[in-house]
């Protein structure tokens, strides 16, 4: 009877943490879904804004204030839900949680750099234009892919594949054709992934 209680605090402890990655994995449904809008409204109203500039000049303030916004909306919501369904999660989980989280500003703050070498060394409206809706679309494949391989989460690992699939072929066409074709896919992408997340199984 002395080994008991041990062994279940250790299965109390295990359930905890089992329920609390079903939840996460359920709740990631609403974080797809506000990227899906962010990216599709948000590159749509980009896109809206350089469609008919020749030579490409690079978006209006309005449009990239209206893409600030959405993406900012997102990583609220995003935020909201990691730490809310991580609450039940310890020891190495919640650091993996935490790693999982920074790699978010690490990446981005890293591609700010690059795309503000590229503009002091001379590349002009086109280039940048390209880099800069292709860039964030690759780093948010690659933290998907690392997500997924932390919580082998076949959703997540499709999801980062085929963001990655669309930056690279979207940055072929040029930096307008880019936004449109990022926006349609990359939503759709986030949205089919919304509606296929599902709990996994304890």
């Amino acid at each position: 009877q002395t080994c008991a209680l041990p062994i279940s605090a250790a299965d109390l402890i295990r359930q905890t943490q089992e329920r609390a990655r079903r939840e996460l994995r359920v709740q990631l449904r609403p974080v797809y879904a506000a990227w899906g809008v962010a990216w599709l409204a948000g590159l749509l109203a980009m896109w809206a804004s350089v469609r008919g500039q020749h030579p490409f000049r690079g978006a209006s303030l309005p449009a990239a204030v209206t893409l600030a916004v959405l993406i900012l909306a997102a990583i609220a919501v995003t935020m909201v839900i990691v730490i809310r369904a991580s609450a039940g999660i310890g020891g190495g989980s919640a650091r993996q949680g935490r790693m999982f989280g920074l790699a978010w500003p690490i990446g981005f703050a890293a591609y700010f750099a690059i795309e503000g070498a590229a503009a002091r060394h001379g590349a002009g409206p086109a280039a940048q234009g390209v880099l800069g809706a292709a860039g964030p679309l690759l780093v948010t494949a690659l933290i998907y892919l690392v997500g997924a391989a932390m919580w082998l989460d076949g959703t997540m690992f499709a999801l980062g594949v085929w963001l990655a699939l669309v930056a690279g072929v979207a940055a072929q066409t040029g930096p307008v054709a880019v936004l449109l074709i990022e926006a349609v896919a990359a939503g759709a992408g986030f949205f089919a992934a919304a509606a296929f997340a599902r709990p996994s199984r304890a």
